[in-house]
C-alpha cells in the first residue's frame, strides 16, 4: 500500500466517556468554551452535527451567519467522520497520550487525510463493512460504517449554511 505511515496508522476515536469536563456542554463539541473578552472560542474535535452547533452558539441570533468565522484546526492526525463521529490517523503506539508527531505540516496533514480516508474505507471492506476503532483507554470496537468523510469534506457542508466559514489547518 505504499510507504506513507499513514497505512499503519491506529483509526482512534476522538470522543470518549467523560471527555466533556466543562459545564453547559453542547451535545457534539466536547469542552466548548469561550476565551473570556473576545469572540474566540475553543473545543474539541466537534461531531458533524456538534460542528454545527457550535456554530450555530458562535453565530446566535446577532452575528450573520454568511459572515466571515475562522475555525482553527490544530489536530496534528489526518481525521475522518464515521456516521458523523470524528477518527483520527493515530501511531498505534501513541493511544491514550499525548501524541507529538514532531513537524507535521498543514500541506501534509492535507495530503493525509484522503489516504486515511482510502485506509478506513480498506480496513471496513475487508472487515465486512466495520472498521475496527480504538479509544483512549486502548479498548477496541467495531463500528458498521454507513457513512465517511473527511474533516475537509464536513467543513465543505457547513459552508452550506456558513458561506463565510473559513477552515484553517494549523
Amino acid at each position: 500500500m505504499g510507504d506513507n505511515p499513514i497505512w499503519k496508522a491506529a483509526a482512534m476515536a476522538d470522543h470518549f466517556e467523560k471527555i466533556q469536563k466543562l459545564a453547559d456542554p453542547i451535545p457534539g463539541v466536547p469542552n466548548f468554551r469561550r476565551v473570556p473578552g473576545y469572540k474566540v472560542y475553543c473545543c474539541g474535535q466537534p461531531t458533524v452535527a456538534g460542528l454545527e452547533a457550535a456554530l450555530e452558539k458562535v453565530t446566535g441570533s446577532i452575528y450573520p451567519k454568511d459572515g466571515k468565522i475562522i475555525w482553527f484546526n490544530l489536530r496534528q492526525e489526518p481525521s475522518v467522520y464515521v456516521n458523523g463521529e470524528p477518527i483520527c490517523a493515530r501511531p498505534p503506539n501513541k493511544i491514550g497520550e499525548y501524541a507529538e508527531l514532531g513537524n507535521i505540516t498543514r500541506d501534509q496533514n492535507k495530503a493525509d487525510e484522503p489516504e486515511f480516508m482510502k485506509v478506513c474505507e480498506n480496513r471496513a471492506a475487508e472487515n465486512g463493512g466495520k472498521l475496527k476503532v480504538v479509544d483512549i483507554n486502548k479498548v477496541e470496537k467495531e463500528v458498521e460504517v454507513k457513512e465517511m468523510k473527511t474533516l475537509s469534506q464536513v467543513i465543505e457542508g457547513a459552508k452550506a449554511k456558513f458561506p463565510g466559514l473559513v477552515h484553517m489547518r494549523v
